[in-house]
């Protein structure tokens, strides 16, 4: 049962904190992690009063009372890579009275986790290779860990030796996220660093990397300076400026909060642009080698409404024989860029390969739903969001699938009139609920007014929370926060327009 005192909320109140996340998108900020933290430190003592010793301190203030390391949801995977990672660096580094118990703890924890791996609808990005060598160097320092965390462990060997023996690849390769896998078999002087100084965008391979070669790399060393925040906490990848802009102004035009015309907008657009190919698309990173559909897909769908003459021929090179990958190499699809491509596409004039497209992606999810698939993405923990997308881009396309999910939102929102996958309701996932029952009431109606009542109060009494519960999935659980503010303002904002509507 729904309920909650009824707030009112003025949308005019609201454009002050959305014009201060439009003027910050590009910077590409996210939360820091104790996965990437715990590499960091283990550079520090390599790199003295750069900027580098409160990480150690940071992930002593950070462990959890299970002895692990990780976002505040139980997701397995998250937990168990952030563990494995920052006891490492304090069996390494710690001198601490402390430490010696916080890495016992730790150790204790991973033997207890390990047998849950397979409870997660995904896994962490790059976890088998990741875990399985970092498993290997807890050995070699005597530490107390699982041998196998319920992997392919032979597969898995097969994949790093051939990834180990082709270093022209890794650079255009997805696996250049998780290159410290392998950081044994980095040259002596790299020669596959982005622009900015990174391997891969990401700062425990970018750090991985300094505890290798023997050449020190002053561009790799500016780059995770850079990324370092002043408690000592480091991002899970940095920079992520075009899926910041991408993604935001996506969730605040479907809303209604922004104009083409905006003076931020259009600067933020600009700068996605600016980064946009014809042939490829987007990435995630204007720094990052490799182009994906998903970011291709919302940054098509944001510069065609902004007047820009992005051509839809560019998900051609993303086509399978039954669906649209997301990265080249791909074996298990994201089911969300299929979602947001055909989102993107239900703008494109007729005449085109469009319609083909939509009717391909359709297929695909329809069997996905005949399989029970169609819940979780690979890129996010939480149903919600994928939730969220469905119903904006299937709704006029596969209405009867729309259906299922706002049944699944009527049966799932808790009686303080948020949504929660975990155990309690979280701003991020309520703006995900939020948006989906606001979008079909406009489009088709018959949505309950409580209930939209109910999730806006909870809403706007989380809307200045500082601490965001961290949903995404990279190589652990991390929160990008503009994306998240801004698709909280978004909720918001349709909201108030369907109040004043009301009225």
């Amino acid at each position: 049962m729904v309920s909650g005192m009824r707030q009112r909320v003025d949308k005019r109140a609201l454009q002050p904190a959305i014009d201060d996340v439009l003027s910050k998108l590009g910077r590409g900020h996210i939360d820091s992690v104790a996965y990437d933290t715990a590499w960091v430190a283990r550079v520090a003592p390599l790199f003295p009063d750069v900027g580098f010793e409160n990480a150690l301190p940071w992930l002593r203030a950070r462990q959890h009372a299970d002895g692990s390391w990780g976002g505040e949801i139980i997701h397995h995977h998250d937990r168990f890579i952030s563990t494995l990672a920052a006891a490492i660096a304090l069996k390494e580094h710690g001198n601490m009275p402390d430490d010696a118990d916080r890495v016992r703890r730790a150790e204790e924890f991973l033997w207890r986790e390990y047998p849950r791996l397979n409870q997660d609808a995904h896994e962490t990005i790059g976890f088998p290779v990741l875990a399985i060598s970092l498993l290997d160097e807890a050995r070699q320092l005597e530490m107390n860990v699982p041998h196998n965390p319920r992997c392919d462990a032979e597969t898995i060997a097969k994949k790093l030796a051939i990834l180990q023996y082709s270093p022209h690849l890794w650079r255009n390769h997805t696996m250049s996220f998780s290159l410290e896998a392998i950081r044994s078999a980095f040259p002596k002087r790299p020669d596959f660093l982005e622009t900015n100084g990174s391997v891969g965008t990401s700062p425990a391979a970018t750090a991985a990397l300094l505890l290798r070669s023997q050449h020190r790399s002053p561009e790799a060393l500016a780059y995770l300076r850079s990324v370092v925040m002043a408690d000592g906490g480091v991002p899970n990848v940095s920079p992520i400026d075009t899926f910041e802009i991408a993604w935001s102004l996506n969730y605040l035009r479907i809303a209604g909060a922004v104009k083409p015309e905006d003076l931020q907008v259009r600067r933020a657009l600009s700068e996605l642009w600016h980064a946009w190919s014809p042939q490829s698309g987007l990435g995630f990173s204007s720094y990052y080698s490799i182009f994906d559909l998903d970011d291709t897909a919302a940054g098509y769908a944001v510069l065609r409404w902004g007047g820009y003459r992005a051509d839809e021929k560019v998900f051609a090179q993303f086509e399978e024989e039954s669906h649209f990958r997301c990265f080249p190499h791909e074996i298990d699809p994201s089911l969300s860029a299929q979602v947001r491509l055909i989102s993107a596409l239900k703008g494109v004039p007729a005449g085109s390969r469009a319609a083909a497209w939509v009717e391909k992606t359709v297929t695909m999810l329809r069997r996905s739903e005949t399989k029970g698939e169609f819940w979780f993405d690979k890129w996010h923990a939480s149903p919600y969001y994928l939730a969220c997308i469905a119903v904006e881009a299937l709704t006029g396309v596969a209405d009867d699938m729309v259906i299922t999910r706002l049944r699944w939102l009527y049966s799932t929102q808790n009686g303080d009139g948020g949504w929660g996958f975990y155990g309690w309701s979280t701003p991020e996932e309520t703006a995900y609920g939020l948006l989906s029952l606001l979008f079909w009431e406009r489009q088709r109606g018959g949505i309950d007014p409580a209930r939209l009542h109910a999730a806006a109060d909870f809403l706007l009494g989380h809307i200045d929370d500082e601490r965001l519960t961290p949903l995404w999935l990279g190589k652990c659980l991390y929160t990008p926060r503009y994306v998240v503010k801004a698709t909280l303002l978004a909720a918001l904002h349709a909201y108030a327009l369907w109040d004043e509507q009301q009225r």
